[in-house]
């Protein structure tokens, strides 16, 4: 056909062909231009189901407008000849491209995220692609990549019927063999998530310069699709990080629920590991705000470390563990049957020393130590979970029996990506000398972990903190019962078991320490202060017994944090770092008195020095982006929420704060489906709220006070989520009666709280801000001054104090103070979009503010 004219298309030369047809250079002699001109091969001319086919694909095209898709300008049949003209692109495919060897990573990364971002488009508008792979990807000349083909699409928003077959598929399904989700091959429908698992490979081919399956026989790879699992990217090409392997692992998981669910998704996690270089050196700060109701952040606190165990047994041929870069070594729950009692008790203090240990290690060796707490505290209750969730790399089970005087503990170290034991093996030894048992259990796993102990390391890990045998029984049950400490029965239980160890040994330091954040925890389950004090002073009596002990230290920060003595908390958990600087729970005490004390730049070094500890530890990305969004610096915030999603990529917590991040900014309906995806994988009262005020913002107000219900029922202790639910009674029309008794729940929790730490100035804010909505004008004062005395500039705190003012009708003191808040940092789009401003929308001065930069 070279050299024919198709309608007024000039044939110039043969670009490629496929199933679908072939495809023509060819200069539009209308518009002068070049285009590509996709005909049927002569022997389909006259195939109905060919011509509705090509069709489709231009129907397709028509919806779509993207850089990153080619785009179609024209559809006709002429002398029985059916094309489609389309944006001819100057460049090679990918699979050329790859005929070269894997692309550098960060190159990797931008073509995944220049198709994930078409993806976006193509599921706005109701497309899936059905057909996506490095042959139908376009890289040009000008650095963009354009996808092609949409000849399999499947349009899931019209009637039209499915064309499914073509010379590269399968029978029944649409595809390209070695890039089809196992959903296709089992003849399953597919949706957008099936794309996203054939970017997966894509990806996969373009890190390691392989596909994931490579069988030639199809029978052969289409079981290898449906039942094997990949190696991991980074074992054939060790440049890889950790970040890319997870995200592509997870985009080519079997089953469409443990995938990314949107293309968005998708987009973010490689958009948090395609610039977070550049975020970690510091991006400028953007200074703005949204609601204060949006600030429900998740912080995963661990101020006292719990949790861990394994094991390994001998083989023939015994696996390594992977060296190369720090372990993620998860602890995994121990068996349900097993989940209460005393004996239960022992297995989880036993559990929480042997991490401790294993902690102090982690300085001097390539592991890290994911606590048991966060285990629980996200649910997780299997090593894919573990994995999934906090990245983990190796897991650790630890199972206690016992048998008369005998106590057997079985334990097994889990590699998490080949999904297979490494190490694994039982020790017995008598119940009367739980010394005996913890240290052989210790030494057993750091065998098992392959790690060889310094003299000064052996003295060390073999620290007990007591002499008597019996004593340590009942501080083990004590440390076990605290690790569920959301019990009261369990606080109680702990607090007896404390006892009995101080009554075997009454200079049993970390007893009293244990003893004391018990009593703290039943402070904050019963909100009475008197258990405040025995707090501090079991926490100053193991200080004050053995000085050397971290134990002490951070009981007594926890205390000192808890009841506003910032000054305090800081000495503390300064001496809690020095003597163990391998705690990074005592970093995150540090840094968050810090913060309170208004010391900014202190907190941003200290949650620095705890991501340089566990540079692949999600929750330090957490807490330096909370700090980030709590001082307005919106981009470097996102930056570290974006680090959090990548390292846990099915983690509820990087959804809701990244959601928290885009509220805080006014971006509403981009908050939403973060919200909601957070929501899917865990639903709490923190999230809930969340996404309520996203409603809030849109002034979808029955659709606020719905969602806020919820997260009442989720939290019923929480102030701020009461103070919101009031807020969408008060503005949602009809509702305004209920109000009332929401602000005055809201204010009574608040007050109780405030007992106990009368220095926390937004919880001060908040009270004012819901006495002057229910008219107590002197109590709203009287908390607004306090506030402001102790955070004089604080953005939240002069929000809260022009929402007090023209609440009580005093306009002019409204005004100053909104001038006074946007010059601290307060979004623009707060003022423009909260109803409380309404009435001062006339006032000059104030639409100066609502529109300033």
């Amino acid at each position: 056909m070279i050299g024919q004219i198709i309608s007024h298309y000039r044939i110039l030369d043969k670009l490629g062909t496929g199933g679908m047809g072939v495809v023509y250079r060819a200069h539009d002699e209308r518009l002068n231009r070049d285009v590509a001109l996709k005909v049927l091969p002569a022997e389909t001319t006259n195939c109905e189901r060919d011509r509705k086919r090509l069709h489709r694909e231009a129907l397709a095209l028509s919806r779509l407008s993207h850089p990153n898709i080619a785009q179609i300008y024209d559809f006709d049949i002429q002398n029985g000849i059916a094309f489609l003209v389309m944006e001819y692109i100057r460049g090679n495919t990918l699979a050329k491209a790859l005929t070269e060897g894997p692309l550098p990573e960060e190159e990797a990364i931008s073509v995944g995220l220049e198709i994930a971002s078409a993806l976006c488009d193509a599921a706005e508008v109701g497309i899936i692609h059905r057909d996506l792979k490095p042959s139908n990807v376009m890289l040009s000349l000008k650095k963009e990549v354009k996808i092609l083909d949409f000849g399999l699409a499947k349009l899931l928003r019209t009637n039209e019927t499915e064309v499914t077959q073509s010379r590269d598929e399968i029978p029944n399904a649409a595809g390209t063999l070695p890039y089809m989700s196992p959903e296709q091959l089992r003849g399953e429908p597919a949706d957008f998530r099936s794309d996203i698992y054939s970017l997966g490979v894509v990806l996969y081919e373009a890190a390691v310069g392989k596909r994931p399956f490579i069988s030639t026989n199809s029978t052969a790879l289409i079981a290898e699709i449906l039942n094997k699992t990949p190696e991991p990217p980074s074992k054939l090409n060790p440049s890889v990080s950790i970040g890319f392997e997870a995200i592509i692992l997870r985009c080519v998981a079997k089953e469409p629920a443990r995938r990314y669910q949107r293309a968005s998704e998708l987009s973010i996690a490689l958009e948090s590991i395609h610039s977070s270089t550049g975020s970690k050196q510091g991006s400028q700060p953007v200074r703005n705000r949204g609601f204060r109701r949006a600030l429900s952040l998740v912080v995963i606190v661990m101020i006292v470390m719990v949790g861990v165990t394994v094991v390994w047994r001998r083989h023939a041929s015994i696996p390594t563990v992977d060296a190369s870069r720090p372990n993620e070594l998860a602890i995994l729950p121990m068996n349900p049957a097993q989940s209460d009692g005393d004996a239960a008790a022992f297995n989880n203090g036993l559990i929480e020393t042997l991490t401790s240990r294993l902690t102090q290690l982690t300085g001097d060796h390539p592991l890290q130590v994911v606590p048991a707490s966060e285990i629980r505290a996200l649910g997780i209750t299997n090593l894919e979970e573990a994995q999934q969730q906090v990245g983990a790399t190796l897991g650790l089970e630890l199972n206690v029996e016992r048998s008369g005087q005998l106590v057997r503990v079985n334990y097994a170290l889990l590699d998490a990506k080949r999904h297979r034991q490494l190490r694994g093996g039982t020790i017995t030894a008598s119940a009367a000398d739980p010394f005996s048992l913890e240290d052989k259990v210790a030494d057993s796993v750091v065998n098992a972990l392959q790690i060889e102990l310094s003299p000064s390391e052996r003295l060390t890990f073999a620290e007990h903190g007591t002499s008597q045998p019996r004593a340590f029984d009942y501080y083990l049950q004590g440390r076990g019962y605290l690790q569920d400490f959301h019990k009261s029965e369990n606080i109680e239980s702990a607090i007896a078991e404390f006892d009995h160890a101080l009554e075997q040994d009454p200079n049993f330091a970390p007893a009293y320490a244990g003893l004391g954040e018990a009593f703290w925890r039943k402070y904050q389950y019963s909100k009475d202060p008197e258990w405040v004090n025995r707090a501090k002073s079991a926490c100053e009596r193991g200080i004050s017994l053995r000085n050397d002990q971290a134990e002490g230290h951070n009981c007594l920060g926890l205390v000192y944090l808890g009841t506003g003595a910032y000054e305090n908390a800081v000495e503390q958990y300064k001496l809690s770092v020095a003597i163990q600087p391998t705690d990074d729970s005592a970093y995150h005490g540090l840094a968050i008195a810090y913060s309170r004390l208004s010391r900014p730049v202190d907190a941003e070094k200290t949650f620095q020095a705890a991501i340089s500890l566990r540079p692949n530890y999600w929750a330090g990305y957490n807490w330096l982006g909370e700090l980030y969004l709590r001082q307005g610096k919106f981009k470097d915030a996102e930056g570290m929420f974006n680090e959090v999603i990548a390292l846990a990529p099915d983690s509820f917590v990087g959804y809701t704060n990244l959601g928290s991040t885009y509220l805080s900014q006014g971006r509403y309906v981009e908050a939403i489906p973060l919200l909601q995806r957070s929501t899917n994988i865990r639903q709490t009262a923190e999230t809930s709220s969340n996404l309520g005020t996203a409603y809030f913002g849109l002034r979808q107000f029955e659709n606020a006070a719905r969602t806020y219900e919820q997260a009442t029922k989720l939290d019923s202790r929480n102030y701020e989520v009461w103070g919101n639910l009031a807020d969408a009674y008060y503005w949602a029309p009809g509702r305004r009666k209920l109000a009332f008794p929401a602000y005055q729940t809201a204010i009574s929790l608040a007050q109780e709280q405030l007992r106990v730490n009368p220095r926390d100035a937004n919880l001060l804010g908040y009270l004012a801000g819901y006495c002057a909505m229910v008219g107590d004008r002197d109590n709203s004062l009287k908390y607004l001054n306090q506030a402001l005395q102790i955070a004089t500039r604080s953005p939240d705190v002069l929000l809260d104090a022009a929402q007090v003012h023209n609440q009580l009708g005093e306009k002019d003191a409204a005004i100053s103070s909104l001038q006074k808040a946007i010059a601290a940092g307060i979004s623009p789009s707060t003022l423009r979009d909260s109803p409380n401003f309404d009435n001062l929308r006339d006032d000059l001065r104030f639409e100066q503010l609502a529109h300033s930069q």
